[in-house]
């Protein structure tokens, strides 16, 4: 395929900037089954599941070596300078039916044409076909676009159309320093699916579309509906507060939940009763989580100085687009990516120069300045552990404020929660 050298620079500096802005929004990120992206030569489709808006474009197409086109929603392209730019960086409209008028036709068979031509130069197109951006922990019914387009594809061309289905998970995706998991399923060849599609078109149509919405449950936690999202979450936290574990285990420990125990009735009135008691004495599961240590306090008294001195420099920087997002006050989906573009283009590279014309004095030399930069991303980091040592040693404070037998029963209850979603003792 030909593409526009510049176009082809741009991609890969967004790219870039995608890359390290998931690096630093996100505290702690996992690509699972990262060996599948460097199998997507040829033409291939990638689909994820929909829960964060542009975020869902953002994270895979930073860890996907080639360039995407992306199949984007119509209501993007109605402003000229948004529709010129968006054509321009490899995106195709496509018509929903919440984007067009009541009476307007809903014809997508340009869109159609435009990904058959081209897969079958061997291009790569992204899609999220559940079509529209929920933030919530479980998959909706997808669309069949996806099935129509790759069996068309593989029926014209016959050039080994293949599907890449990646599976997006986030905590709470509106938040920054929240955790976000990416798993990468096996390539679903197309060509297995055309003689059944030759056959009953319809049918195998209906077929695929099923098997790529259960392919993408599977890679994600799917929590079914928000009772169970609201389980999973409590169960995410009470498991990683007690038996922590890195952020990919972690992750598979909670899908492993999500498909076997969000209809133990028994576990549920557990939690349900926890919670409860957990809004009547006004605190949070890490009061009862005894993960108190004798040096957090040691942390919180001494290491005071050092973490006024981060706020100075990262309070504004991490401040202002959180109350950017805030004005703006769109869907709660939009929050991640509003912040993300705020303090890539605006407030982070202000800190720098700042920095830098604070610091010109004593650091003249390219590399003192780079000596600068360092020290102040490492008492980013310290602020944040300096957080966790505070949230521990407050916990522990309202620990002792509440009646020795109410503290007793809980954590009884609490373990029992922990066996119970452990599948065994403690």
């Amino acid at each position: 395929m030909r593409i526009n050298p510049f176009l082809w620079a741009l991609y890969h500096f967004l790219r870039l900037l995608a890359w390290v802005s998931s690096r630093v929004y996100f505290r702690r990120l996992a690509v699972i089954d990262r060996a599948y992206l460097k199998d997507v030569a040829g033409p291939v489709i990638v689909v994820v599941n929909h829960p964060s808006t542009l975020m869902d474009v953002l994270l895979p197409g930073a860890y996907i070596p080639r360039v995407l086109y992306f199949l984007a929603n119509y209501g993007l392209f109605k402003h000229p300078v948004s529709g010129w730019l968006l054509r321009r960086l490899y995106c195709i409209p496509v018509k929903r039916k919440e984007d067009v008028a009541e009476g307007e036709a809903r014809d997508n068979e340009d869109a159609f044409e435009q990904s058959f031509v081209h897969l079958g130069k061997g291009g790569a197109l992204f899609i999220a076909p559940e079509g529209v951006s929920y933030m919530n922990r479980f998959v909706r019914p997808l669309k069949t676009g996806t099935a129509r387009i790759a069996l068309g594809a593989e029926a014209r061309y016959h050039n080994n159309v293949r599907i890449l289905p990646i599976g997006l998970s986030y905590n709470t995706p509106n938040l920054f320093r929240s955790n976000a998991v990416m798993q990468v399923g096996a390539p679903i060849l197309v060509r297995d699916w055309l003689p059944q599609w030759r056959e009953n078109g319809p049918a195998t149509v209906d077929a695929l579309t099923e098997y790529l919405e259960e392919t993408l449950k599977k890679l994600t936690v799917h929590a079914v509906d928000e009772p169970g999202e609201a389980l999973v979450n409590t169960v995410e936290s009470i498991w990683q507060e007690s038996q922590p574990l890195p952020i990919a285990q972690a992750h598979a420990r909670t899908q492993a939940f999500a498909q076997q125990q969000l209809n133990n009735a028994d576990l549920r009135a557990k939690i349900d009763t926890y919670q409860s008691n957990l809004n009547t004495n006004g605190c949070s599961d890490q009061v009862f989580a005894q993960n108190y240590k004798p040096w957090h306090v040691a942390v919180v008294l001494l290491g005071a100085p050092i973490y006024l001195l981060a706020l100075l420099f990262w309070w504004l920087p991490c401040y202002i687009p959180y109350r950017v997002n805030k004005k703006l006050d769109l869907y709660i989906g939009y929050s991640s990516t509003i912040k993300v573009v705020v303090a890539l283009f605006l407030t982070f590279p202000l800190a720098l120069w700042a920095i830098r014309w604070l610091t010109k004095g004593y650091a003249p030399t390219l590399l003192g300045y780079i000596g600068v930069i360092s020290t102040v991303v490492l008492l980013g980091w310290f602020a944040e552990f300096y957080q966790d040592c505070w949230r521990q040693f407050r916990a522990h404070q309202m620990a002792q404020k509440i009646r020795p037998e109410t503290v007793a029963s809980m954590q009884t209850l609490r373990n029992e929660i922990v066996a119970a979603i452990a599948g065994g003792p403690l």
